[in-house]
């Protein structure tokens, strides 16, 4: 029996031994599959984040920052900037004229309130002045008759040169309200040229000066100064009469003027810069104002 016995007990650890190798084989081989395969992934992941942080890294490297660095060889494509326009501003230094000054001080005059802009054909009630003017103590004309104080370019900058002109009569000491001593007839022929009645060429602002003694042509632009009165024509058949501010000037050279008038786009009284149709280096126009179409009149009173 304990000769058995021992036998059977040499068999069982002979089995236990083996199924324990067995085991622990088993163990490692797993073990290290599990490992291999965290490994594997980790790895894969770091290297996913490095080539990741390459890409970014030779990106903005790519980008010229202006501080001498040599690019990477990754091309980075920008938009194409749209070119900024710059606005051209006035240029001119204020006038030093006595009667320009008058001028300028009347339209000051016109920044409180409404003036709306008003154009028609009712000339028997309404001549585009803000308020009826009197010459001679006979009517001149006509304010709407409904109160709103609308005005036109023609009636406004009459207006304007009227009361600049009654002003510049009490600083010179001069009784009445006659202007150069014309009639009230010949007065209102001054306005029928002021307002262009007829043909431009016959009838606006600078031959009404010329024709009454009342100031004078300018033909170059550089003799021009604010509160100089400016007509002119532009490409669709259309008109203006304002008072110049300043000129509109790129590189030295004049391209449009700033203005004061009453216009429709400004809904009446109002400040505002156009531009001539000569060309740009690019061949297109600065505006539809007829560089060959403008009358410039200064007022000499004396």
């Amino acid at each position: 029996m304990t000769a058995k016995h021992l036998g059977y007990n040499k068999k069982i650890s002979l089995v236990f031994i083996i199924v324990t190798a067995l085991l622990i084989s088993g163990i490692v081989v797993y073990t290290g599959m599990f490992g291999a395969e965290t490994t594997s992934k980790e790895t894969a992941l770091v290297k996913n984040q490095n080539e990741l942080s390459d890409e970014v890294t030779s990106v903005e490297a790519s980008i010229d920052t202006n501080e001498g660095t040599e690019q990477e060889t990754t091309e980075v494509i920008e938009p194409i900037a749209k070119p900024v326009i710059v606005q051209p501003k006035p240029t001119m230094q204020e006038s030093p004229l006595p009667f320009n000054q008058l001028v300028l001080a009347q339209i000051k005059t016109y920044n409180k309130g409404s003036y709306p802009y008003l154009l028609n054909n009712d000339y028997a009630n309404y001549n585009g002045v803000t308020s009826n003017l009197y010459y001679q103590e006979k009517l001149l004309l006509k304010a709407h008759p409904n109160g709103t104080r609308a005005s036109h370019c023609v009636g406004i900058t009459f207006e304007v040169f009227f009361n600049a002109m009654k002003e510049w009569n009490q600083q010179q000491g001069y009784a009445g309200d006659t202007i150069k001593d014309l009639s009230y007839e010949q007065f209102y022929d001054f306005i029928l040229k002021w307002y262009v009645a007829g043909p431009k060429t016959e009838n606006n602002l600078v031959i009404a000066l010329e024709k009454y003694q009342l100031g004078k042509r300018l033909t170059n632009f550089e003799e021009a100064r604010p509160g100089d009165f400016i007509d002119f024509s532009r490409e669709n058949q259309t008109g203006h009469t304002v008072v110049l501010i300043d000129w509109v000037r790129v590189n030295g050279k004049i391209v449009g003027l700033r203005y004061w008038s009453s216009q429709e786009s400004t809904n009446g009284i109002g400040y505002k810069t156009e531009y001539f149709n000569i060309l740009r280096s690019d061949g297109t126009k600065y505006g539809t104002i007829m560089k060959d179409k403008i009358h410039i009149g200064r007022v000499v009173p004396l």
